[in-house]
C-alpha cells in the first residue's frame, strides 16, 4: 500500500539516485523562453506571440503533430553560439537531477537543410560538453531522419569524419509510418564498419515487426522506444536473452498518445519480464518532464520498489556506450548508494 510518506521516500530516492539518460533529444530541449531568446538574436519570427502561447500549443495527438512544432522551433538555431547554449542548458539541468552520464541525439540533417555548417553544429555542441565535464559526462549521437534516402543518411557519416574521434555511435529517428528500419540496412552497416556503436527508433508507433528488424537486420545495440514489442511474446523472449536495451520514454509515449493512460505503458511488464530497460525524457521541453519526472511519475504509477529503482538505474548504465570499465564503476556506484540509503519497508 502506498502511503505519503512511501511516496515523499521514493521521489527522495529518485532524486538522489546516480542515474544516466541515454534518449534525449537536443532539439527537444529547447524550452520556450530559450526559443524566443535565439529567435530574437537570430531575427527570425515566430508565429507565436510569447513563450507561454508555444507552451500551451504543446498538446499533441500524435508524433506528427509533434513534429510539426518541434522543426518549427529547430529553425531558432542557426549559430556556434546557439547549439553551445542548448546543450549546455540540458547539462546543467541534468546534472542537477543526478544524471551522471548523457548521450544526446541531434539531427544534423534539419539544420544542414537550412544552409546552417556543419562545423557550427560539431563545434557548439561539442564546447558545451567539454565545459561541462566535470559536472557531467556526455556522449554526441548524430541521427538521421528516417523520412530522407539512405544515401543521405550515408553522405552524412562520411561528412563527419573530422569528428569522429568525439562521435560515440548513431541513431535514426523521425516518422516512423512506412519507414521501416530495414530501408536503412546500408546506413548501418556503414556505421559499423567504422567502429561505431547504433541505435534505432522503433517500435513508438511502428509495429513489433520494426523491433524484430532492428534486431535481425540492422544488429542495432539498442532500440529507442520498443514498445510494440509488447505484443509480440517471441520478441519479449528474444530481448530478455540478448539484453539489447529498450530506452523507454513514458511521458513522451503519454503525450503523443502512443500509451492513452501510464498504467497500460509496457514499462513494468518489460522489467518484471527480464528486459534490460531504461527510463528517459525524448524531449523534456515539449513534454514538460524532465528525466527525474518521468521517473517519479512511473514509480507512482507502477508502485516501484527500491529495488527496482536501483535496477534501472544501473540498466541506465549497462545500456549505455561508455567503456566496459566505467559502465562497471557507474553500476557500483549505484550499488554503493543503494547499501547506504535507508531502506524504508514501503519500497524494500
Amino acid at each position: 500500500m502506498q502511503t505519503k510518506a512511501s511516496v515523499l521516500q521514493r521521489t527522495a530516492l529518485i532524486r538522489h539516485l546516480p542515474k544516466a539518460e541515454l534518449h534525449v533529444h537536443l532539439e527537444g530541449t529547447l524550452e520556450p523562453e530559450m526559443i524566443f531568446l535565439l529567435a530574437g538574436r537570430n531575427r527570425i519570427p515566430l508565429k507565436w506571440k510569447t513563450p507561454d502561447e508555444l507552451r500551451n500549443a504543446c498538446r499533441f495527438r500524435d508524433l506528427s503533430g509533434f513534429l510539426e512544432i518541434y522543426f518549427k522551433g529547430c529553425e531558432v538555431m542557426t549559430t556556434e553560439e546557439d547549439f553551445h547554449d542548448v546543450t549546455k542548458a540540458y547539462l546543467e539541468r541534468a546534472a542537477v537531477e543526478n544524471v551522471r552520464h548523457a548521450e544526446v541525439f541531434l539531427g544534423p540533417q534539419s539544420f544542414l537543410a537550412r544552409g546552417v555548417r556543419l562545423q557550427e553544429i560539431l563545434e557548439g555542441i561539442l564546447s558545451a560538453v567539454d565545459e561541462m565535464k566535470d559536472r557531467i559526462s556526455c556522449y554526441y549521437l548524430p541521427s538521421v531522419l528516417r523520412t530522407g534516402t539512405e544515401a543521405e543518411a550515408v553522405e552524412l557519416v562520411k561528412r563527419l569524419a573530422p569528428w569522429y574521434d568525439r562521435i560515440a555511435g548513431f541513431g535514426m529517428g523521425g516518422a516512423e509510418k512506412g519507414n521501416p528500419p530495414s530501408r536503412f540496412a546500408g546506413y548501418y552497416s556503414a556505421c559499423r564498419e567504422r567502429g561505431f556503436h547504433t541505435t534505432v527508433h522503433a517500435g513508438e508507433e511502428g509495429p513489433a515487426s520494426y523491433v524484430k528488424e532492428a534486431l535481425e537486420i540492422l544488429h542495432t545495440d539498442r532500440i529507442d522506444h520498443g514498445n510494440a514489442a509488447d505484443g509480440d511474446a517471441c520478441l519479449l523472449k528474444k530481448l530478455a536473452e540478448t539484453q539489447v536495451p529498450l530506452t523507454l520514454c513514458p511521458v513522451s509515449n503519454l503525450r503523443l498518445n502512443v500509451v492513452k493512460e501510464m498504467k497500460r505503458h509496457p514499462l513494468k511488464k518489460f522489467l518484471d519480464a527480464g528486459l534490460c530497460v531504461t527510463v528517459n525524457s525524448d524531449d523534456p521541453a515539449y513534454f514538460q518532464a524532465y528525466l527525474n519526472e518521468n521517473w517519479r511519475i512511473c514509480a507512482d504509477t507502477f508502485h516501484l520498489n527500491r529495488g527496482e529503482l536501483l535496477q534501472l538505474a544501473k540498466n541506465s548504465f549497462k545500456a549505455s556506450f561508455l567503456p566496459e570499465t566505467e559502465k562497471r564503476r557507474r553500476i557500483a556506484e549505484v550499488e554503493s548508494f543503494g547499501k547506504e540509503e535507508k531502506d524504508g519497508s514501503s519500497l524494500s
